[in-house]
């Protein structure tokens, strides 16, 4: 009898504990509304106009096959009946407008109350998103101060409607000329597994490779993996004083594997694992290199996203994160990895914050390293510091700045930190500075005057100030080292025909005197990013 009563009182002790818990606990009084109706709304490429002359664009629509819904709905991260999650709508948007063949995307939200007592019942919700002209020649052309840099071909971006991408070019660079065949599929079998396959055969060489990527959908998304292999065959060129002084030849074959974990998902933030195995085997000049790398790494990222237009794209948005993403990655290889005689360790580390002044003002601080411990000595070592600066002074005026430094250790012999109107300081010739040291600042206005006329082009102009150097690690440099230059731009986009950006005209003018070189500087190209 005794037994049974202490059983009883135990019994309503627990139940009554169990009770002051769920009291104490917090109770969600507004659970997020259930999902209703998706709705997809695909826009054409084209606007018909209500007056004036309307049957062109009625005739280029015509000829222009329109994204498939169900391509669309392979990209949602929601379904109906689901609760809505703000930041799921949010990164729908993003991954949509991430694909080629779109120039815009947005996700809408209606509540509805069916009952009419004056609650809502549930989120009926639109994804509507606008095409681009998918077929079409690829033509570019760049004339970098006294180098020319053409391609032609074809290109359709959105086969038959399903996103696929079929490209044939022929491009020369200023390094080599390539006839490359690639094709990329975002959505393989219907999945969310992308492909990217190509071959190129190249002036001094040829290059082939396959790439099958499930990439992480969203921070709540539990797992990612990637495969992909491939091989080249080229010379590197070697540069000083913006000369080529020779080239040393460079092949080689890779593989990777790699698979990915969220030990940590939220709304806001994911703390994810992954490991992979990679195969290197390269051949640069004398130098044989093989490694059979056995890698971990750690990544945490935090979204604090903005949406702004008229920075890159004119009228396009554009996404910018100011979260916070650090990560790290060590990598081990060995003989009996399958890699060569000599040990090595690889090493990443990198992190990067969005600091906020207020609305569009905001800074991006960025800090890695990348580098091999090979014979106790690192190799191929580079640490880099870069910040990036943006000011919307109204909605078509923006200022942007960067200062990137480069610090390089042990380079291998095809690399080198390069300087000169392709990478950044403008109003000196291609390649002219090279070293294992690098500093770079930059500082430009933009105006967007002309958005979408006639529904063919926008307008825009840039004034901007470069000042730069690349030095090697023997030489002692201070900032009068610094070489500078001002300069005047034409910025001219499509959205509509080409999610690629658009094209660049600049002239610069090299402040500072260079040996037997001309200080006005003019480039231009539809590959020039801005």
């Amino acid at each position: 009898m005794l037994l049974v009563l202490k059983r009883t009182l135990y019994t309503v002790s627990f139940s009554l504990l169990s009770c002051v818990w769920s009291v104490a606990q917090p109770v969600d009084l507004n659970p997020p509304l259930p999902i209703g109706v998706i709705e997809i709304v695909n826009h054409e490429v084209f606007d018909e106009p209500v007056s004036g002359v309307s049957m062109p664009y009625r005739i280029a629509n015509k000829f222009h096959i329109q994204t498939r819904n169900v391509v669309v709905e392979r990209e949602l991260l929601f379904a109906t009946g689901d609760p809505l999650d703000r930041e799921l709508l949010e990164q729908t948007e993003r991954n949509l407008r991430e694909l080629s063949f779109l120039r815009d995307a947005r996700v809408e939200t209606t509540e509805v109350d069916e009952d009419g007592d004056g609650r809502s019942d549930r989120v009926d919700v639109r994804v509507m998103t606008w095409d681009t002209w998918s077929l079409a020649p690829r033509i570019d052309f760049q004339q970098v101060h006294d180098r020319t840099i053409w391609e032609a071909g074809a290109s359709e971006k959105n086969l038959f409607g399903l996103g696929k991408s079929v490209t044939v070019t022929h491009r020369t660079n200023l390094d080599r000329s390539t006839d490359r065949v690639s094709y990329t599929d975002p959505q393989l079998v219907g999945s969310n597994v992308s492909m990217v396959a190509s071959l190129a055969k190249l002036s001094d060489g040829d290059e082939q490779f396959l790439q099958l990527d499930r990439s992480y959908l969203s921070l709540r998304d539990p797992w990612a993996w990637s495969v992909g292999g491939g091989s080249f065959r080229r010379t590197d060129p070697i540069y000083e004083s913006g000369t080529e002084i020779g080239r040393l030849r460079h092949r080689g074959q890779w593989g990777d594997l790699s698979v990915g974990r969220a030990i940590r998902r939220g709304a806001q933030h994911a703390v994810r694992m992954h490991g992979a195995y990679r195969l290197r085997d390269e051949r640069v000049g004398n130098d044989g290199r093989d490694f059979g790398i056995a890698e971990v790494g750690i990544r945490s990222i935090s979204h604090r996203f903005v949406r702004l237009t008229h920075i890159n794209q004119f009228e396009r948005s554009e996404d910018f994160n100011l979260g916070v993403e650090s990560f790290g990655t060590v990598g081990l290889s060995t003989p009996t990895l399958g890699g060569g005689e000599a040990r090595a360790l690889f090493l990443a580390v990198g992190h990067a914050r969005g600091i906020t002044f207020g609305e569009a003002h905001f800074m991006v601080a960025e800090g890695r390293f990348d580098g091999r411990r090979e014979r106790g000595d690192w190799r191929n070592a580079v640490a880099t510091l870069q910040g990036r600066y943006l000011r919307k002074h109204a909605p078509r005026h923006v200022l942007l700045s960067r200062v990137t430094y480069q610090h390089g250790y042990n380079l291998d012999p095809e690399i080198q930190l390069l300087l000169g109107v392709e990478t950044g300081l403008r109003g000196y010739p291609v390649r002219q500075f090279s070293g294992d040291r690098l500093l770079l600042l930059s500082t430009e206005e933009r105006w967007f005057f002309a958005d979408d006329v006639g529904q063919l082009f926008s307008l825009g102009v840039a004034v901007f100030v470069d000042s730069g150097f690349v030095w090697s690690e023997q030489q002692t440099v201070d900032l009068s080292d610094l070489k500078s230059a001002v300069g005047l731009s034409l910025l001219l986009g499509s959205n509509r025909l080409s999610t690629r950006g658009g094209i660049r005209i600049d002239v610069g003018y090299g402040l500072n005197n260079v040996n037997r070189v001309g200080r006005w500087v003019f480039s231009a190209g539809s590959d020039i990013a801005f």
